[in-house]
């Protein structure tokens, strides 16, 4: 009798130990882990929510709506007025395929659940039907629009920042699809050509020649004397490696700044080589290579092999390609717009924003954002270097096609062979005005064959909206 007591007291305690760890688990997962539940894109959750909290709207930084709830007769439909143009950086958020995008990194912002207090958590996994917050973006639709247009019809990406601030101005990715009839036409975007779901913006690419803006920073720091001249003779051999100017083209006696003008990959290889490997890699690691960029979405890490983003080391070939970004190299267009913006800001790389404010239902502004620095990549010197040598590319080297008259462009190209029998990637970084720059920008159009031909216009065709916004005092 006393061993069966003694059994049920064992069961008895089991029972009361498993109800307390479950219930210690619920509270864990609903309550304190329950934002980064929300964040994770193959949770459903956050769209079930949505029947008792309705998810706050998404605004770009002029209040133009991007996202927003609509109560319907069949109940509410998640709607985005600007169609494909702002997908799939919006992403959607459908109880059939779960969410992307900002509505799935955003989600716990949305729908009114980031609260820091455990007993505010506690109220927002119990509390009534209720609604939830509002994002403002520092995105202008007036500048996406304009990419958008230029870039219709092709694969690519357009990152555009304020390069003082790092707010995101624009961010285009296509092709694209339409969120309003996502769930419709699921099929059909899965399949078609060019991976409509896919943020190119994000994606990485071989950079090719602006890549040269990197290794300009290894040859600064080597102690080169860069007004010497070099003869670039359309080759050079780098051990046993035979390194070909685009089109064979043979540049002559070329300084730096020629150098980078005329996008001459003989004297970046030449020159980057000599300054070794060690001082390469850690102006890339300045620059924020092997890196996880802090950003409101992730984004991939550059890397400069395949096998580790930032090694110790390179194989010398490996090395010499890597100088005019091919070899291994691999970046996304939002990292290059980031480079490109610490040049224009003088050496100083700002943490990149996406939102502005978060406002609560009543419009109270629970979130306002602030300018930070990520990365001090380069000099105040060197950046201003690297400066004078793009507007010298603009002014009469192959970034010339982006030439705007009357305000004076700083401008790189870049054509990047992504191997096989496909047409080069075409490349263009670009801030303005070069000595007060209030955009700086990166282009991709894939396959697009030359940076100056494809990737150039589009980048114009920004800039000019930018300084045309700005001289009527509308940004």
């Amino acid at each position: 009798m006393v061993f069966m007591n003694s059994g049920i007291r064992k069961i008895a305690l089991i029972f009361v130990f498993s109800f307390v760890f479950l219930s210690f688990g619920l509270v864990y997962w609903q309550v304190i882990r329950a934002d980064t539940m929300l964040d994770n894109p193959a949770n459903r959750r956050a769209v079930l929510l949505e029947k008792r909290i309705k998810r706050g709207g998404i605004y770009d930084r002029n209040g133009i709506v991007l996202a927003q709830t609509k109560q319907t007769e069949k109940g509410r439909v998640r709607e985005y007025p600007q169609k494909d143009m702002f997908q799939p950086l919006l992403g959607y958020a459908t109880l059939q395929y779960g969410s992307t995008g900002l509505e799935a990194a955003e989600a716990a912002n949305l729908l009114g659940m980031k609260e820091k207090s455990l007993v505010r958590k506690i109220q927002n996994t119990f509390e009534l039907p209720r609604e939830g917050n509002d994002l403002i973006l520092t995105l202008d639709t007036r500048l996406q629009e304009v990419a958008y247009q230029k870039l219709k019809g092709r694969a690519g990406a357009v990152v555009a920042l304020d390069p003082r601030n790092g707010e995101v101005l624009v961010l285009l990715s296509q092709p694209s699809f339409d969120g309003n009839t996502i769930v419709a036409d699921w099929n059909e975007v899965v399949n078609s050509k060019g991976s409509p779901m896919l943020n190119h913006a994000f994606a990485k690419y071989p950079p090719g020649s602006i890549m040269k803006v990197v290794t300009s920073v290894a040859i600064f720091r080597s102690g080169f004397d860069t007004t010497d001249l070099y003869h670039c003779q359309g080759t050079t051999v780098i051990n046993g490696q035979t390194i070909i100017e685009q089109n064979h083209k043979a540049h002559g006696w070329v300084n730096y700044d020629l150098a980078l003008a005329y996008s001459c990959n003989n004297y970046f290889a030449e020159y980057g080589v000599k300054t070794g490997d060690k001082s390469f890699l850690q102006a890339a690691a300045g620059f924020g290579f092997g890196q996880s960029i802090p950003f409101d979405i992730e984004i991939p890490r550059s890397s400069i092999t395949r096998d580790d983003p930032l090694p110790d080391k390179l194989n010398l070939n490996l090395f010499a390609a890597s100088t005019f970004g091919q070899g291994q190299v691999m970046v996304s267009p939002f990292h290059m717009a980031l480079i490109t913006a610490g040049v224009a800001n003088k050496g100083k790389i700002m943490t990149p924003h996406l939102i502005d404010r978060v406002l609560d239902s009543q419009q109270n502004i629970i979130y306002n954002s602030k300018p930070e620095v990520w990365l001090e990549a380069l000099s105040v010197e060197e950046a201003e270097k690297i400066k004078d040598a793009m507007v010298l590319a603009v002014n009469q080297g192959t970034a010339a096609p982006g030439a705007i008259p009357g305000v004076q462009i700083a401008a790189k190209t870049g054509s990047a062979e992504p191997g096989g029998d496909q047409n080069t990637h075409a490349w263009y970084i670009a801030f303005a005005p070069a000595d007060n720059p209030i955009i700086a920008l990166a282009v991709l159009v894939e396959n697009g064959g030359t940076g100056g031909g494809a990737a150039a216009p589009i980048a114009k065709a920004v800039i000019e909206k930018a300084l045309e916004l700005k001289e009527g005092g509308n940004q």
